[in-house]
């Protein structure tokens, strides 16, 4: 079982180094084009026009969840994948758990060693942490070390991520070419502001 650092009392940091606020940066911006990308993807699969995406597909779900759902709907559609999908879902399963990381963890700095840290107070421990146990961080937070080489291991697999992304995006445009009897022509989208203007007349 790996070693468990003492428990310390810290107060949170305030003010990160700079190289570590720009790369906390790239990381939640990479993950959000993840994120659209896969959107893009069931959008493109169910031939949804933008708002029926937006309203459909827009809530929270974790990106290898939304995969998931990408996956059966290639399935569905009889389309035979060459990108590694099972390899795409694990790097989008820690990117995801990177992100949330440095999203929403509080920053804390070891008051001897000054080290900074993440306390986490989402999921669970590792089991490999606590004996098999179900341990909750909501009731027990847990602190890590963390720093830049931690966060451009996240980085690069967000990174990694968007070319499964793309690639799955590019086996969509070639079976849109190849069988387009298995989609249906997007909906056009009526605009109700076009009616409001007629009604209400001139620049109004």
């Amino acid at each position: 079982m790996p070693e468990v650092a003492a428990p310390f009392e810290a107060e949170i940091v305030r003010d990160l180094p700079d190289d570590l606020l720009g790369l906390i940066g790239q990381v939640v911006v990479g993950y959000t084009r993840v994120e659209h990308g896969l959107l893009s993807l069931t959008s493109l699969l169910l031939q949804l026009n933008k708002a029926e995406s937006r309203i459909v597909l827009l809530r929270q779900m974790p990106a290898h969840e939304r995969l998931d759902m990408v996956l059966d709907l290639f399935a569905i559609k009889g389309i035979e994948l060459k990108t590694d999908a099972e390899r795409l879902r694990d790097d989008l399963a820690k990117a995801t758990s990177g992100r949330n990381n440095v999203a929403h963890g509080i920053w804390l700095r070891h008051p001897a060693s000054g080290q900074l840290y993440l306390r986490l107070t989402r999921s669970d421990w590792p089991k490999d942490m606590t004996l098999g146990n179900k341990i909750k961080r909501t009731v027990f937070p847990q602190s890590i070390e963390y720093g830049v080489d931690d966060c451009r291991k996240t980085l690069a697999l967000i990174d990694r991520a968007l070319v499964g992304v793309d690639a799955l995006g590019a086996e969509i445009d070639s079976a849109l070419s190849e069988y387009p009897e298995r989609f249906r022509p997007p909906a056009p989208l009526v605009s109700r502001l076009g009616v409001r203007k007629k009604v209400l007349g001139g620049d109004a």
